[in-house]
């Protein structure tokens, strides 16, 4: 077994290894506000939101038809003749580390952020700006703004609507309907998160096992492997075998959660009520769903945060905990340019190494 052969193995089980950090992570934005609410206990929201991501792929796959266009967004971030084992195994790497540092930390931070951080670095570090895609990634770029925005002013004007709709009811009868209707609005966030996250780490799984068939050096057991994945092509695609293996791993992540995380985004940023809850589970299921179908690759960390700021709005800008809201706008704005370091620079020596 050469070593290119080890980098490949490696970078397939980071890569899952990824998917499953992911889980852990976002967990806390699927569950965070209805345990907040206490509408369900931990486990019982953990097995919900695990059920409904896996859930976006059949919608996906079986009831639309439709490809993973997230997925293939992540693997055109930069020219596919540049993409090697080396440097997926690189950027996984750089992002890896980064998303676990963040975790062990409670910060809910952007994997996917801090996954592109990594391609973009370990490309451009070895073969310059040149084979970058530019629109991707400046459209990536721009939603890291554009997401908690669209969350946020979503989940305030929601939270209006309702305050003035129910103004005259009593509060236990409101506080009863939203603690039901925040069943629902989880499950559509979970569908949001499941069709926006999972399809990030297949792309980057699909465009290594594309690669394996054209990178000099990989042994013919190891591209026997690989077709077995593939129907009737080694052309790059997301195949329905490799998808279903990262949702089972990424619901795997789920059901083990991250409570510092949990912790953090169900109270950390303002009190959280079953309107509220509702209001920015369901602004935030919006913003996913949509952004999933265009093909754009957004933080559910970034839509969730800015709706629960966005709720909390409704008692006044005091009302939030700003403290925590710069700490985790902090984690985000070095979630790319940590990763695209650690990254670039490992894929250097790769390179060095290989030449």
């Amino acid at each position: 077994m050469n070593f290119l052969t080890i980098a490949i193995i490696l970078s397939i089980v980071l890569a899952l290894v990824f998917t499953f950090l992911n889980g852990m992570n976002d967990a806390a934005n699927s569950i965070s506000t209805i345990i907040a609410t206490k509408v369900m206990t931990p486990l019982q929201a953990i097995l919900w939101a695990s059920f409904w991501e896996f859930t976006a792929f059949i919608i996906i796959r079986l009831v639309f038809n439709q490809e993973f266009a997230v997925g293939n967004t992540m693997a055109n971030f930069a020219e596919q003749q540049v993409i090697t084992p080396y440097l997926v195994l690189s950027a996984l790497v750089g992002a890896a580390i980064w998303v676990w540092i963040c975790t062990k930390n409670g910060m809910p931070i952007s994997t996917s952020h801090a996954l592109i951080g990594g391609i973009i670095g370990a490309a451009w570090f070895v073969n310059g700006s040149g084979v970058l895609h530019m629109k991707p990634i400046l459209l990536t770029l721009a939603f890291i703004v554009l997401s908690p925005l669209i969350g946020l002013f979503l989940g305030f004007f929601l939270e209006c609507i309702f305050l003035k709709i129910f103004k005259n009811r009593p509060r236990k009868k409101v506080d009863k309907l939203f603690k039901i209707l925040q069943h629902f609005s989880t499950a559509a966030f979970c569908i949001g998160h499941g069709s926006n996250d999972a399809p990030k780490t297949m792309g980057i799984i699909a465009v290594l096992m594309a690669s394996v068939f054209t990178t000099q050096g990989v042994d013919s057991g190891t591209q026997d492997f690989i077709r077995n994945f593939y129907d009737d092509t080694q052309a790059f695609h997301i195949p329905d075998t490799l998808a279903v293996i990262c949702y089972i791993i990424m619901s795997l992540g789920i059901l083990i959660g991250g409570k510092n995380v949990i912790k953090t985004m169900g109270g950390g940023l303002s009190k959280i009520t079953p309107i509220r809850g509702f209001s920015a589970e369901f602004a935030g299921a919006t913003t996913l769903i949509a952004t999933s179908f265009l093909g754009i690759p957004v933080s559910t960390t970034h839509t969730i945060t800015g709706g629960v700021i966005g709720v909390g709005l409704t008692d006044g800008v005091k009302s939030v905990k700003w403290v925590t809201a710069k700490r985790i706008v902090l984690s985000w704005i070095l979630t790319i340019p940590v990763p695209l370091v650690i990254s670039g620079l490992l894929n250097l020596l790769f390179y060095h190494l290989t030449h």
